[in-house]
């Protein structure tokens, strides 16, 4: 799979499908591995490209400041290398985060925008959990342990009562070859809580769907609320699921995806949670 020589790191992304392009950028600690559950039905429509953020998966984690607008000006870059003038842009969490920027410095460039399980300002709960995170990520805890803890803000009850399902998803993030480094978590924790667009938002005039998880405890969905209301042009959406909810039910969050980017919700054989 490629990598890119984007500015000052090395990029890796992966492409599926063929259309018009969609960009898909992942949260905090997670890499491009973790769109399986949408790759396969978003392909069908559109190219999808599912980047690694900087500090994730198989990017270069550079130890030095990360900033939300550096990871905007990181994904432009890697669309110049690929020829893309204009992409649909799909952010979770801190790709939320990252998506608004781009949409917000360089809106040419952006089409529909989708927000899922992110904010336009970390609040005081958010950033009190982020903390919390960053000083466990400082500790001795195993990897094992971390996953534990993290998956705590992760999940909806629904799945900690499939306990077979649960320690299935453990397994595969302890077991993943690709884990984030701890001083490449701290680096992005700090440049997500250091994100502010709420003053910039009434100029965000994209197409916007907003969507929070019911069960999210990581970014309650006061956080989408607050952010619809914000922008011009903006639908919410409430789903089942904690703040991964798109792993947990990724039929439910597929089908509002390909609703709102204007195309029927076919599923692939196969594509469900697990």
């Amino acid at each position: 799979m490629p990598s890119a020589p984007i500015r000052d790191i090395m990029m890796y992304y992966e492409e599926a499908g063929s259309g018009d392009p969609l960009v898909l950028l992942m949260g905090i600690t997670a890499d491009s591995q973790a769109w399986r559950l949408q790759v396969p039905a978003l392909s069908q429509h559109f190219r999808v490209i599912t980047p690694d953020n900087r500090g994730a998966g198989r990017t270069s984690a550079p130890d030095r400041p990360y900033t939300i607008a550096g990871m905007a000006d990181d994904t432009f870059a890697l669309m110049d290398r690929l020829g893309i003038a204009k992409a649909n842009v799909l952010g979770f969490s801190m790709g939320g985060c990252i998506a608004q920027e781009m949409a917000l410095t360089q809106p040419e460039r952006v089409g529909k925008l989708i927000l899922l399980s992110t904010f336009a300002c970390a609040d005081a709960y958010v950033r009190n959990v982020v903390n919390s995170l960053v000083a466990a990520r400082r500790s001795n805890m195993s990897r094992e342990q971390w996953v534990r803890l993290i998956s705590t803000f992760f999940f909806g009850a629904q799945t900690f009562d499939q306990e077979a399902r649960f320690e299935l998803t453990v397994r595969t993030q302890v077991d993943n070859p690709y884990a984030q480094q701890d001083h490449a978590f701290i680096r992005q924790a700090q440049a997500l809580l250091a994100f502010d667009s709420r003053d910039r938002l009434s100029a965000l005039k994209n197409e916007t769907l907003v969507i929070s998880g019911a069960e999210d405890i990581l970014i309650p969905p006061r956080n989408a609320k607050n952010l619809a209301e914000a922008l011009p042009n903006a639908t919410l959406k409430e789903l089942p699921g904690g703040h991964v909810g798109c792993i947990e039910m990724p039929m439910e969050y597929n089908a509002a995806l390909l609703e709102f980017l204007g195309v029927g919700a076919k599923q692939p054989a196969g594509a469900s949670a697990g």
